[in-house]
């Protein structure tokens, strides 16, 4: 065990150590960050500064562009191309570029004779824009070319209609030159970004149009702390960050460039650059500390060596005291600084500790067996003490409040949750039967879902055949028309025939005459005419036949005629209901659509409300679960509010009311006040 010496020695030290080193951190902390802080300000301030250098050397450019876009002579069609061009390389060399072009409205150079329509910068002046190309090779003349073009006005009115496209091309190399100028350190240097983040500046010439740190980084790990700073550059935004590359950390400021496309400038510089002051502050820093260190403990150990002995002596008293002893001799100094006051005060505490615990030991005692009816003596009580016995007080008067409290709380839950667990049975009995109810109708709902679909399917397929008899009848009618027509021409064909039969019986009646005349000449020319009598003989009876035939044909002619007649009618009564037929056939048919469609749109309906049937029912289930865990809740509950309240009636309480109450708060703010003054007042050494 360390003695007191050592601790205070260890205390003091570690105590002044601790400051010394937490001023010396802090001083070189400090001044490692006013160096970095300022080395960023610089970074930024500069990048910022170069990056509005930059911006208004491209609109200087785009200026030049504009200005010889706007002028009435170059927009005018009837000067001749020569002079505009003598214009243009005045204007060229007038300005620093190296080279130059005018296109007409369809992209062709006036100067060279070449189509340019498909550049962007074409593209973009003839939406009446100004234009800045970013660095890319040309692939005129396959080197590094930045383009600055604007477009050519009409009669040179600026913001009327572009008729052509002016540009120039500055030195491939102004941007670079720009850079080299830009340092803020012996090894710092500056580049700039295009909105890929490609580098387009920078003071290694090679890696311009070439470098892009963000596609590197997916194969080289070492460079993805700088590829992030790009990929914020790109964004369009102004910050300063640190990076390391090849073991050497640097820092770099960065800003957008306006007026382009989503250009960025960037500053940095390593950060060993500007520490050297640094380092060796922090050197002197650190000697200074380990001196005051060294002093610090020397003093320390020859004081302590003068206060540690009564101090121990006192905290050995101490000890005992700590554990439980209220009896042996407190020592006695007779020194006349602190350590004296330091006995006293221990002699004091343990006097007044033993009556305190001694009272507190009854209290306890009693309040631990139940019995809070009990008196505190407030006498022992001195000093700052005195807030024990006001706990006290308030421990017994809060206790038995808190559990006459909890015995009507306990009460009031009982009959509460004997209430809650009744509601929630029936609850839960009611949710039940409802869930009952709903999966009987969701089971009906869905019978009558699937007779509505069967009926859908039915109506669909009686719509399908009435379609086939609506046609089938329309062929019908067509038939019959053709059939009323045949009979027609039969009637007519019978007319003919009964004209012809009337021609045969004249014919016959003719020749019968013809045969008698004949049998009479015959006759009359006597043997002569004995053959020629027999041919007239059996002329007549040809003739006979003939005339008994055409009646018998006549008659028979009739009947047919009466017959076809009679047929003539029946089938024109027979077209006629065909055609009723067929109309009451189309009307059926669109009536049974009608009823198709109809049991399409219930079967839909039905399949919804069935949907709706089933959610419903797996909402009374869950209700119905959730009724039966609150009705099992309010029975633990009731069981608890039981035993909370046996629990209470072990306990003898205080009776409480208004008028002991406000009497023990007036006496606890009197305690408070003699409290106060007791800590106010001064004590002197011979108290003790």
């Amino acid at each position: 065990m360390k003695s007191i010496r050592t601790k205070i020695i260890f205390s003091l030290g570690s105590l002044v150590v601790a400051v010394l080193l937490i001023l010396g951190i802090t001083s070189i902390l400090m001044n490692y960050n006013s160096a970095i802080n300022q080395l960023k300000q610089s970074a930024q301030i500069t990048a910022e500064i170069s990056a509005d250098r930059v911006s208004k050397e491209i609109q200087s450019y785009v200026n030049v562009a504009e200005a010889f876009g706007a002028r009435s002579d170059i927009a005018d069609p009837d000067v001749p191309v020569s002079q505009k061009q003598a214009l243009l390389d005045t204007w060229a060399q007038k300005y620093g570029m190296v080279r130059s072009n005018i296109l007409d409205s369809n992209g062709n150079s006036l100067i060279d004779g070449n189509n340019y329509s498909d550049r962007e910068y074409y593209q973009r002046c003839m939406n009446g824009e100004a234009y800045i190309s970013t660095p890319v090779m040309s692939k005129v003349t396959n080197e590094l070319t930045i383009i600055v073009a604007a477009p050519i006005w009409q009669n040179g009115n600026a913001n009327s209609t572009p008729i052509g496209v002016v540009y120039f091309v500055p030195d491939e190399n102004f941007l670079n030159d720009i850079m080299s100028t830009i340092n803020i350190s012996a090894n710092g240097g500056a580049y700039m970004l295009s909105n890929d983040g490609t580098t387009i500046a920078d003071l290694d010439a090679s890696k311009v149009c070439v470098e892009n740190i963000i596609q590197r980084s997916s194969s080289e790990t070492d460079l993805q702390g700088l590829a992030d700073i790009h990929r914020d550059m790109i964004a369009g935004n102004s910050n300063v960050a640190t990076y390391s590359t090849e073991g050497e950390e640097k820092i770099v400021g960065y800003a957008p460039v306006d007026g382009t496309d989503g250009w960025s400038l960037a500053v940095y510089a390593p950060i060993s650059d500007f520490l050297q002051s640094t380092i060796t502050s922090i050197i002197v820093t650190i000697v200074l500390v380990v001196l005051a260190i060294i002093l610090i403990l020397v003093i320390s150990i020859i004081i302590t060596g003068r206060i540690s002995k009564p101090i121990k002596e006192c905290a050995n008293r101490l000890v005992l005291l700590s554990q439980g002893d209220l009896s042996s001799p407190v020592p006695t100094v007779n020194s006349k600084d602190e350590t004296k006051i330091l006995a006293s005060a221990t002699r004091n505490i343990v006097d007044a500790l033993r009556d305190i615990i001694n009272e507190e030991n009854h209290s306890l005692s009693a309040m631990a067996g139940g019995n809070f009816n009990i008196d505190i003596n407030d006498e022992i009580y001195r000093g700052d003490f005195k807030v024990v016995a006001e706990s006290m007080h308030e421990i017994n008067t809060k206790l038995s409040k808190t559990l006459n409290e909890i015995n009507l709380s306990a009460d009031q839950v009982s009959s509460g949750s004997e209430q809650v667990a009744s509601g929630a049975q029936a609850l839960s009995q009611g949710a039940t039967e409802q869930a009952s109810s709903v999966e009987e109708l969701a089971a009906t709902i869905n019978e009558i879902t699937a007779e509505i679909e069967k009926n859908a399917d039915s109506a669909e397929e009686a719509n399908k055949l009435a379609l086939n008899a609506g046609t089938s009848l329309d062929e019908t009618q067509q038939m019959m028309k053709e059939l009323v027509g045949a009979m027609d021409e039969i009637n007519k064909s019978s007319d003919e025939i009964s004209h012809i039969i009337k021609t045969i019986e004249d014919i016959a009646f003719q020749t019968n005459i013809l045969a008698l005349n004949a049998a009479v000449e015959a006759a009359r020319a006597g043997s002569a005419g004995k053959g020629f009598a027999v041919v007239a003989d059996e002329v007549r009876n040809l003739a006979a036949k003939s005339a008994e035939a055409a009646k018998s044909t006549s008659s028979l002619i009739e009947h047919s005629m009466k017959a076809v007649e009679n047929g003539t009618r029946i089938v024109h009564q027979t077209a006629g209901s065909i055609e009723e037929t067929a109309s009451s056939a189309q009307g059926a048919v669109s009536a049974i659509g009608v009823i198709s469609e109809g049991s399409k749109h219930q079967a839909e309906a039905a399949k919804q409300v069935s949907i709706g049937i089933d959610q419903i029912s797996s909402v009374i289930q869950t209700n119905s679960a959730t009724a039966q865990e609150s009705a099992a809740a309010s029975e633990e509950l009731s069981g608890q509010a039981v035993m909370l309240k046996n629990l209470v009636s072990s306990f003898k309480l205080k009776s409480l009311d208004s008028s002991s109450a406000s009497a023990h708060d007036v006496e606890k703010n009197h305690k408070h006040d003699e409290y106060s003054d007791m800590n106010t007042a001064n004590y002197s050494n011979e108290k003790y």
